[in-house]
């Protein structure tokens, strides 16, 4: 078996169930956001760009969530996701703070026998982002809370940052 760290390991297993488990999710206000960042560039174009290097003044938005620290009792959690007449989901976690990391499995349990879901996270706080961003030379320039441009703040669950690029002064 492999890791937790391989992208295939976690594509591998998530990936004949990932739009159901994530279908309450609206792409449409991110859609839109984008859209008004974007301008006339196509959306296609802007994500090459930032796969490239960033243009001065060029933008990147990054979607985060802000770290529950308190789900967990003594570094471990474990939830039961969904229960039904044929089914159980349950979720397993342990967290290590040294290392801000997550590592999870989705348990389902049903006819067919049991299915594991793995998920590992290293997360990031927004102050880490901003100096991560600072560093290359990016500079935040809004932080919201939801694509929606609600107000991010201490109870936030989430954000929307944009950051961008220094514009070069006399060339």
């Amino acid at each position: 078996m492999t890791g937790f760290d391989d992208p295939a390991f976690y594509g591998d297993s998530w990936a004949a169930v990932y739009d159901d488990h994530h279908r309450q999710m609206d792409p449409g206000p991110a859609v839109e956001f984008l859209a008004g960042l974007a301008g006339d560039w196509r959306v296609v174009e802007c994500f090459g760009n930032v796969a490239r290097v960033l243009d001065p003044g060029g933008m990147f938005v990054i979607e985060c969530f802000v770290p529950d620290l308190a789900r967990f009792d003594r570094d471990q959690r474990v939830q039961a996701r969904s229960v039904t007449e044929d089914s159980a989901i349950i979720e397993v976690s342990r967290h290590d703070k040294t290392q801000q990391r997550v590592n999870t499995q989705m348990i389902t349990l049903d006819g067919q026998g049991m299915h594991l879901r793995p998920v590992a996270i290293r997360y990031s706080w927004p102050a880490e982002l901003d100096l991560m961003a600072d560093r290359a030379g990016l500079r935040l320039t809004e932080r919201y809370a939801d694509w929606d441009r609600r107000p991010f703040t201490s109870a936030s669950g989430g954000h929307v940052s944009v950051y961008q690029r220094a514009v070069a002064h006399g060339v």
